[in-house]
């Protein structure tokens, strides 16, 4: 058990943020153990032809018997909108006595040919192969998740929203208890770091740093993991202009790429106020987001909105 004593001060400063890189690391844990995992069995059937390809002369060294990690694989992120080139350079600056401390730590020893460019190459493939294609489905249900938490915070209260993490998570008068996630218990302080909780798919308890002392991380699963990985046709277009009506599924459809108010009016045969009464309720909905370039507002569908029509943006 580790249990983290939070002041009030660190109790307001408790964040929420999504790591791709984590994501990627911890589900090194699904494939070298799958039974541990019922709810991500559909990610890891769908990506098993691409599992033998992959450099586990280098994977095999990144997660251990007990499921461990070194942290430098890890880094704690700083935002919901971390990117994955960011989080793989802060890896590769990882300094040699912390990589070889570490990677000693989780596997008992340092294997000479082990280094760390090739940790970064086999990531990179690793990703592109078994994580790319399913990130969007992965990082929509993590945003998600992260919302609910902060209409729970904001309704009833830093207490219970940390109650409400997951069975082997436990909070009470400033102690943050955390179960199920090492064989010796330890108690840590925050005193003024900030604790990072971090909804992961990979827990599947609970997921601490490894490392005694480490910056204060807490992973926890996220709620709706059950239907992640159902199989749902995408509707009909007809479908869909039944559900949000005939003309904001046609601007759905023609938002391939970001496109401004102008140019939709113009390939809709409409006036852009019309399209413009559109926009803001596909954006009100969550559907289309706008983005600045100089002048122009360009709309774009969001994650929602690809998941919804199962066409993917240029």
């Amino acid at each position: 058990m580790l249990t983290y004593v939070l002041s009030s001060r660190d109790l307001a400063e408790v964040r929420f943020a999504v790591s791709p890189v984590a994501e990627m690391v911890l589900s090194l844990r699904a494939l070298r153990d799958p039974g541990r995992f019922p709810l991500q069995l559909g990610w890891v059937r769908a990506v098993q032809d691409k599992v033998p390809g992959l450099d586990w002369p280098v994977l095999r060294w990144l997660v251990n018997d007990t499921m461990g990690s070194p942290d430098f694989l890890t880094p704690r992120p700083t935002s919901p909108l971390t990117q994955l080139a960011d989080e793989l350079e802060l890896i590769g600056k990882t300094d040699g006595e912390t990589f070889g401390r570490q990677i000693r730590a989780v596997n008992g020893e340092l294997p000479a040919e082990l280094t760390m460019a090739k940790i970064v190459d086999a990531l990179d493939e690793y990703w592109r192969a078994v994580m790319a294609p399913y990130w969007d489905r992965m990082r929509t249900l993590l945003s998600a998740d992260i919302s609910y938490r902060g209409h729970v915070l904001t309704q009833y209260g830093t207490g219970a929203m940390l109650n409400g993490l997951g069975p082997a998570i436990r909070y009470d008068d400033g102690l943050l208890k955390v179960d199920r996630v090492s064989e010796r218990s330890r108690t840590e302080r925050i005193d003024g770091r900030g604790l990072v909780l971090q909804p992961t798919l990979f827990g599947p308890h609970a997921v601490i740093p490894f490392d005694v002392g480490a910056e204060p991380l807490l992973g926890y699963p996220p709620r709706g993991q059950a239907h992640l990985w159902s199989v749902v046709e995408p509707p009909s277009q007809r479908d869909l202009a039944q559900l949000i009506g005939t003309p904001r599924a046609r601007i759905l459809e023609l938002l391939t790429h970001p496109r401004t108010t102008t140019d939709l009016a113009g390939e809709l045969k409409v006036t852009p106020s019309a399209v413009s009464q559109h926009l803001q309720l596909l954006r009100r909905t969550g559907l289309v987001e706008p983005q600045r370039t100089g002048k122009q507002v360009l709309y774009r569908p969001t994650e929602l909105a690809v998941l919804l029509t199962g066409a993917e943006p240029d």
